[in-house]
């Protein structure tokens, strides 16, 4: 999987934030269409699923990266000392 950049994550939050907003906007133009409160908490929960999907996506992103090499050998030196 390739690493995206911070510029990546921002722009794909930005897009769910903007399609968000679109869709309130959108829903409470016309009285006579306008969104219901169950819209609306869907919208909501759909904007907070995906973004808490790509906070994780980044999360896994960056420590997939992680240099774990001294934190290896720093480990199997302490475990060698309790011995």
């Amino acid at each position: 999987m390739e690493e995206k950049d911070a510029r990546e994550y921002s722009e794909e939050l930005l897009k769910l934030i903007e399609d968000f907003r679109s869709k309130i906007i959108a829903g409470t133009k016309d009285p006579d269409n306008f969104l219901t409160i169950s819209d609306i908490e869907y919208l909501w929960s759909e904007l907070r699923g995906s973004t808490s999907l790509l906070y994780s996506d980044m999360l896994s992103d960056i420590l997939a990266g992680v240099d774990e090499t001294d934190l290896i050998h720093k480990k199997k030196l302490n475990s060698e000392k309790k011995e």
